[in-house]
């Protein structure tokens, strides 16, 4: 295999996320940041000057004037759609803080677009990135899941955070888990049924507490559910499948098999299975793989592709309108209204 060479990043988004990552981005051998850019001058230049690179306050200046691969976008959601699609359409590839965008609409252009000028794609959904996870997707394969849950509670979320907008709140903060659920069923559920509060916990009308379900077919569910007043509660990821069940414990992964015996009697066989423990978060790893799959070195799995984006705002859009008709959505119903866009030039 020939050595990688280093992929030449610009940020876009120098909030707190987007310097952690530029600085992450300084340590890593496959990447080279050569670029950030953000609205607010003040911002741009503190980053320019903590990280020796230049800055923009314009995304078609930084564009145009300096040499780059790919774009990390870590914007406000509200502007990705915007940042991407130029991106993309001057030949970059993307990596996109989560959610994708505010739309199912929007994410379907960017993949469509992305398709049309060959560049890859992909959304920062880490959790994918940790053993324990990885460890916990492969046996839940081997368990035939029935019943996928992933479940987690952020506290009261920072101010920025606490809006109206359906994709703020504790949304936010679950797209991982839902993430999760799809990346484990290996599609999107057929249909979506959720509820929400707001005003609960923090009087800001942002959803405080969300319960989603989703029903691939007859045989499979899977459940999704936080809420800023779960704080200090533990998180939870299991499988209950035809063969047993599995779930994640820290940094292991705990598997009960069903066995059948040979007098037709069954039993529990129990594993823990032990992980890499890892502190912080795995966001090097994800940049590392994403720099491998974009020069062909790799296989896109696990990373959150530009597909898989979309099919979790395609279930986002199936929430926000469950919530508000109080009834099961069809992803399909979602989806056909999308086929129905035209093509993006």
């Amino acid at each position: 295999m020939e050595a990688m060479d280093a992929l030449r990043f610009g940020v876009v988004g120098c909030g707190g996320r987007g310097v952690s990552v530029a600085t992450l981005m300084t340590q890593l051998p496959s990447v080279r940041l050569v670029a950030v850019c953000d609205v607010d001058e003040g911002r741009a230049r503190q980053a320019s000057e903590q990280l020796k690179v230049p800055a923009f306050t314009r995304l078609e200046e930084m564009l145009g004037q300096t040499e780059m691969d790919a774009l990390y976008i870590a914007t406000s959601v509200e502007h990705h759609f915007s940042v991407a699609r130029r991106a993309i359409l001057d030949g970059k590839h993307i990596l996109l803080e989560k959610m994708m965008t505010t739309s199912a609409a929007e994410a379907w252009e960017l993949v469509r677009l992305a398709e049309v000028r060959g560049v890859c794609g992909a959304i920062s959904y880490q959790l994918r990135f940790y053993p324990s996870f990885q460890k916990w997707w492969e046996l839940a394969q081997e368990m035939q899941p029935m019943v996928i849950v992933s479940s987690r509670h952020p506290g009261i979320m920072p101010p920025n955070y606490l809006r109206p907008e359906p994709f703020a709140g504790v949304t936010d903060f679950l797209t991982h888990d839902l993430d999760l659920v799809l990346w484990v069923a290996g599609r999107e559920p057929e249909t979506v049924f959720a509820t929400e509060t707001r005003n609960a916990v923090t009087p800001t009308n942002a959803i405080d507490t969300l319960c989603v379900t989703l029903h691939f077919d007859s045989e499979m569910t899977g459940l999704v559910y936080g809420s800023m007043a779960g704080w200090g509660l533990p998180s939870t990821h299991l499988v209950i499948g035809r063969k047993g069940n599995v779930r994640i414990s820290g940094s292991a992964v705990e598997v009960n098999r069903i066995v059948q015996k040979a007098d037709g009697n069954y039993e529990r066989v129990a594993e823990t299975v032990t992980t890499e423990a890892v502190r912080g978060d795995t966001t090097d790893r994800l940049l590392e793989h994403f720099c491998a799959w974009v020069q062909g070195q790799r296989e896109a799995f696990p990373l959150a592709t530009l597909e898989d984006g979309f099919r979790v705002m395609l279930v986002h859009e199936a929430i926000w309108e469950s919530c508000r008709t109080n009834q099961p959505v069809p992803t399909e119903a979602v989806r056909q209204r999308l086929h129905e866009m035209p093509s993006p030039s």
